[in-house]
């Protein structure tokens, strides 16, 4: 996303803060919550048909999971007709699944995707289907300008975004004041803050090493930190830089390594997945976790302690010394979203339900309104946001530029099983920093 694409989403976002309009919430399945333009209002009688969904969200009591049953909920309570068969998978099992779908040609209506190289793979074995993003104009959907990039191959659009991700070191406010120890603003204060942690026997900082996209980000959080320069690490992925000979890259990887070295990361982090680093962190047995916006429902998530969602906070990642990076230079992209399947055997009852699903007033209204997420659509406060989605808009609208796309997806599948190697070689110990940036530039090339 370029700055002219931020300016105008910081506008719309300011002006949903400024908005006095108190909404209702999205807690009933309210059949007013309907959208009211064109192929986005479903038709109440008809066929029986029962349509597939698969998802990465298994949890349906909290968070995105909530928001999406909810808009499941309302849509069937309309379409009586329409029974939705509903499939769920933990992240790395729902991607290795969907891949399976796919090399089946798999009758599903409508799936989460992953933005980027993981949609590109669906797009050119031709399993989900191209959209008119004329269709998603205007107010019914109200998407914020230049969310279509990850989502975009050959100028044509293959899904919708439904948040709006952008990496940020979530913190327990109590683990700091009760041990005295500082809230980083710099990288140094951050290492040293971890170090600290470590010798109080408190985990410092939780992260999904398991699943390798999380280095990557956290890598590319650095470049930026250090060079200030949003666009370097999409240009080398695209083969007009070069990963060994440019000193910023130099310089992250190093930094990268302090982070390896000093401890900063949970003893058990190369075999910790998604679930179980949000776990250690949720649990207060780590201090800090580095993840993105879509987890602003841990706050509002009952099945969490009280003193954890009383205390958990959002940090931008800390400026590096001397580099040129500020700390309004956000890691933001737009990831998850949703796609319609060519192998559908319900095309248009799934376009109906495809459309209800991405209008303002279901999913984007109800996600925020229960505190899961940031939607990728303009929307407003409602008088009853936690502390966290605060802190989390804050850190979006207060943003003066933008990655517009995580590196690893910026390239081909192939670039990216390459280059999360690369990470997972270097955190194992496997390479030096010098061998990780020759193992980059190698999957760059040979992409």
């Amino acid at each position: 996303m370029n700055k002219g694409l931020l300016s105008g989403r910081n506008a719309l976002l300011a002006g949903a803060l400024a908005a006095t309009a108190v909404l209702s919430a999205c807690g009933s399945n309210n059949s007013s919550n309907t959208a009211s333009e064109g192929n986005n209002t479903p038709a109440a009688g008809g066929e029986q048909v029962t349509l597939r969904v698969f998802s990465n969200l298994p949890d349906r009591k909290s968070g995105q999971g909530l928001a999406e049953q909810m808009v499941i909920d309302n849509y069937t309570k309309e379409n009586p007709n329409v029974k939705i068969e509903l499939e769920t998978l933990a992240e790395e099992p729902f991607k290795n699944k969907l891949k399976a779908y796919m090399a089946s040609n798999e009758p599903i209506d409508v799936t989460m995707v992953h933005g980027g190289a993981e949609l590109n793979t669906l797009v050119q074995a031709g399993y989900v289907k191209e959209l008119d993003p004329a269709e998603y104009e205007g107010e019914a959907f109200s998407f914020l300008p230049g969310v279509y990039t990850s989502f975009t191959f050959n100028d044509k659009l293959y899904g919708l975004p439904r948040n709006s991700d952008y990496e940020v070191i979530y913190y327990n406010k109590r683990l700091f004041e009760e041990n005295n120890i500082k809230v980083p603003a710099t990288y140094a204060e951050l290492i040293e803050a971890g170090k600290q942690f470590r010798e109080k026997g408190i985990e410092p900082m939780s992260i999904n090493g398991k699943d390798l996209w999380s280095f990557g980000a956290f890598f590319q959080d650095l470049v930026i930190r250090v060079g200030g320069d949003q666009n370097l690490m999409l240009d080398a992925v695209a083969k007009k830089k070069d990963f060994t000979t440019d000193e910023t890259f130099k310089k992250a990887a190093e930094l990268l390594g302090e982070a390896r070295d000093s401890g900063l990361f949970q003893a058990s982090y190369m075999t910790s997945d998604y679930g179980a680093s949000q776990n250690l962190f949720t649990q207060e047995r780590a201090a800090m976790w580095y993840m993105g916006s879509w987890e602003a429902g841990m706050a509002t998530n009952e099945n969490l302690p009280q003193t954890f969602r009383d205390n958990v906070a959002v940090l931008k990642f800390p400026v590096v010394e001397g580099g040129k990076g500020k700390n309004t230079d956000l890691l933001a992209w737009n990831g998850g979203g949703y796609s319609l399947v060519n192998s559908s055997k319900h095309p248009e009852e799934a376009k109906k339900f495809f459309d209800y699903l991405m209008s303002a007033n279901q999913w984007a209204k109800t996600v925020w309104d229960i505190g899961a997420a940031v939607p990728a659509q303009t929307y407003q406060l409602n008088g009853n946001e936690s502390s966290l989605q605060k802190e989390l808009t804050e850190v979006l609208t207060g943003a003066t530029t933008t990655a517009g796309s995580l590196g690893l997806d910026y390239g081909t599948p192939k670039f990216k099983d390459d280059s999360q190697n690369a990470f997972g070689k270097f955190f194992a110990g496997g390479s030096t920093a010098e061998q990780m940036l020759s193992d980059l530039q190698s999957a760059a090339a040979s992409q």
